[in-house]
């Protein structure tokens, strides 16, 4: 089910907040807790049923797992590195063989020549972000910093639906808690303005700016042979812009439902286009992800404690990861590759000292992520090249074939496109993010302002189409 869909938005999501806090005014609290979960589970499975035994079984085995490494050590003290190294190769084998099979079967057939069959696996919809929740919850139980649990709260931590399809990925300890705290079990009037007032900004950005940037990139995507200097650069902003909307539509929404139902999910995205350099730009962008990577994998690599090099090393791991995360091919892993050469550059940079005027930073920054954009949207390296020269005025030409008629080189989608990316741009730069405005919003309490916003809520719902598209970090 899609948060962008009207099933979700008129049936699913009333009837769930309605029997949830019914269920809590009569003090049925593990009823209520238990009927968000097998809501979750629906949520889950009504796009394909099939995936269902998956992430049961992944959360059973988790569990199992995280009860046993919190027994007393005067029981288990031998073997609890053995159960935590069970528990994360089981996770990570897992991941792997419905996310990274076929690509690994691919290289294995290029490097050796040979013609070794891929499976058709569906990749199954949230499957790093449940798989990477539940590996920090094993370590912790490891480290002793986690308590134990029932398995009500821990499969609700679990599968939650704001935040189970594509984050934000959230810790037990600041998501659980929450569950038990019956201060949160009566409906809040703030947070039902603040959350309505996000989950309509966010379909604003997916229904009405996201999906309108689709037609321009799949049709210059298909005719990259003929692309010239200035529909690269169209196309590289539509992709930035378009990257940009969805998945800060899907976090917006994800935590505007969270506060319908009284839970504050992190912040996972904060105007990353507005960074002052790189490294700025990954604190901003899937925050939760950049959390997860620096304490369970950057921290324990050692981190920026062990020497230059090993510094260095640890930070180009840490991208190669985040690259091959978003996507099991060769552009997402230059992707990651790349990200990492430049945010160890700009912190060799920063070992010098020198300002930059900030507009000019912000301005480099936006144009390196934007002419990176494209790698992780199209499927071949070629096809990355053949873009990056077209930008580059390399084998094209600079001046619009068209510019002698005033028609530029637009024709009807590329006309849109223009458009769309003035506005974005607009909105990039010029207004306050979401969860600045969500305060505004609140903070009025004026009635033409609530107005104004159902009105805007059902413009975008009534622009839904019958197949509403998947946010595009559903895939990874």
């Amino acid at each position: 089910m899609l948060f962008n869909s009207l099933e979700f938005l008129f049936v699913f999501l009333p009837i769930v907040f309605v029997v949830y806090f019914l269920l809590n005014k009569f003090k049925r609290y593990s009823y209520a807790k238990f009927w968000l979960l097998i809501s979750s589970l629906y949520f889950y499975s009504f796009y394909e049923i099939k995936y269902l035994p998956i992430i049961l079984s992944s959360i059973l085995f988790n569990y199992c797992i995280g009860c046993i490494l919190l027994k007393e050590k005067t029981v288990l003290n031998i073997n609890k590195k053995f159960i935590l190294i069970t528990g994360l190769v089981g996770n990570l084998a897992l991941l792997c063989y419905y996310k990274y099979w076929n690509f690994l079967v691919d290289c294995i057939n290029t490097i050796s020549h040979q013609h070794f069959n891929t499976m058709q696996l569906l990749l199954p919809l949230g499957i790093s972000f449940f798989t990477f929740q539940q590996i920090s919850y094993i370590v912790d139980c490891y480290k002793n910093e986690a308590k134990h649990t029932n398995i009500i709260d821990y499969a609700l931590f679990v599968t939650f639906f704001p935040q189970l399809i594509a984050g934000p990925i959230v810790h037990h300890k600041e998501i659980i808690p929450q569950f038990e705290d019956e201060s949160k079990k009566n409906i809040i009037q703030t947070n039902i303005s603040i959350g309505f007032f996000l989950i309509t900004v966010g379909l604003v950005k997916k229904v009405l700016l996201a999906d309108n940037f689709i037609t321009f990139i799949d049709e210059s995507i298909f005719g990259l042979t003929n692309i010239d200097f200035a529909n690269s650069w169209f196309l590289a902003l539509s992709i930035g812009s378009q990257g940009y909307f969805d998945f800060s539509g899907y976090c917006d929404m994800a935590l505007g439902l969270g506060y319908l139902f009284n839970i504050s999910l992190p912040i996972n995205f904060d105007s990353p286009y507005k960074s002052v350099d790189i490294s700025d730009y990954w604190r901003r962008w899937h925050i939760t992800l950049g959390r997860f990577l620096k304490y369970y994998v950057y921290i324990p690599l050692g981190g920026s404690r062990a020497g230059t090099f090993n510094t260095y090393r640890n930070l180009l791991i840490v991208f190669i990861l985040t690259g091959i995360w978003h996507g099991a091919n060769w552009p997402c892993l230059t992707y990651g590759l790349v990200n990492g050469i430049f945010v160890s550059i700009n912190k060799f940079w920063k070992s010098f000292k020198i300002e930059i005027n900030k507009y000019i930073a912000t301005a480099i920054t936006f144009a390196t992520m934007i002419f990176i954009a494209p790698l992780v949207l199209i499927k071949t390296m070629h096809q990355c090249f053949k873009v990056w020269t077209s930008m580059l005025g390399i084998n094209t030409c600079f001046v619009p074939v068209h510019i002698k008629n005033f028609n530029f080189v637009f024709n009807n989608n590329s006309h849109i496109a223009v458009f769309l990316i003035v506005i974005s741009m607009f909105i990039i730069f010029a207004i306050p993010n979401s969860n600045a405005l969500a305060q505004k919003y609140v903070k009025s309490n004026k009635i033409i302002f609530s107005v104004l916003l159902a009105i805007i809520f059902i413009i975008a719902a009534l622009s839904i189409t019958q197949q509403a598209s998947r946010f595009i970090y559903f895939q990874f």
